[in-house]
């Protein structure tokens, strides 16, 4: 069943300014824990959330932030169940499309804990963490086949964010505004930084889970917190993360670019 362009556009905005709340914020605690030895580096977007609702109000902006980011969930099961970017059916089609419906899968996994925390007065809720998943997973026969399959999938992502940045992909849903050069120049970088820094991350989380599924270890895996961890443990670290802090924090503003200004 087809949306109006009315609902359609609430969607979109609605989820993409939920999905630059979060990144903003992932952003900034890298930064904050670099800068002021918070220890925010392995913030990731279910510790974003947590702290979301420790916050005056916080069970009111956790129902705002999981309203936001079902509404990002909606959105991109609806792109790809009704081919909204004509992507097509053939192979190369049917591969963008599931990958549409499986990031509308994680956030609406990511709506489910904010809604859990609100209804639950914004305490930390327990529930599998990921590792935990793919343990269960490596105990079976097939497990590592199954792992390393995702760790590929990821890895791919991982490249597309890359491709997309080198390629102005990213601004091609704004391209009919009325923008000022100053304005377009800054919203083309703040979107190629923003994806190069999704392109260092997810690369670390793919080859986190090629090590899971080679060594049949989930303790391996890594999400997106432990990911900025692993780049401040490195040499340079301190300096690395502030970079992909500053990066994520350019993709978070970046979403915001595309719901104030990209229409579908």
């Amino acid at each position: 069943m087809a949306l109006s362009n009315s609902t359609e556009n609430k969607l979109f905005i609605t989820g993409y300014t939920a999905k630059g709340i979060v990144y903003s914020l992932i952003g900034i605690f890298a930064i904050a824990g670099v800068v002021g030895g918070a220890g925010q580096s392995g913030g990731g977007p279910k510790a974003v959330i947590t702290w979301i609702g420790t916050n005056p109000f916080g069970q009111v902006l956790l129902f705002l932030i999981g309203v936001g980011l079902l509404a990002y969930c909606s959105w991109r099961w609806y792109t790809a169940v009704q081919d909204k970017k004509n992507e097509g059916r053939d192979k190369e089609g049917v591969v963008k499309r599931i990958a549409y419906a499986v990031s509308g899968t994680a956030y609406g996994i990511l709506s489910a804990h904010a809604f859990k925390l609100a209804f639950s007065g914004g305490g930390g809720g327990g529930g599998q963490s990921k590792q935990d998943i793919i343990a269960r997973i490596l105990s079976n026969s097939w497990g590592p086949y199954v792992i390393g399959a995702i760790a590929v999938i990821m890895a791919g992502v991982a490249i597309y964010q890359l491709y997309r940045a080198l390629k102005d992909k990213h601004m091609e849903g704004i391209e009919g505004q009325q923008l000022s050069h100053d304005q377009r120049e800054l919203f083309d970088k703040a979107g190629e930084v923003g994806l190069t820094a999704r392109f260092v991350v997810y690369g670390i989380i793919a080859y986190s889970l090629f090590r899971a599924a080679t060594l049949d270890d989930a303790s391996q895996f890594r999400g997106i917190g432990e990911s900025l961890s692993y780049i401040e443990n490195q040499s340079y670290g301190a300096a690395l993360l502030s970079i992909v802090g500053l990066g994520l924090l350019a993709y978070g503003l970046f979403m915001f670019v595309r719901a104030r200004y990209e229409r579908v």
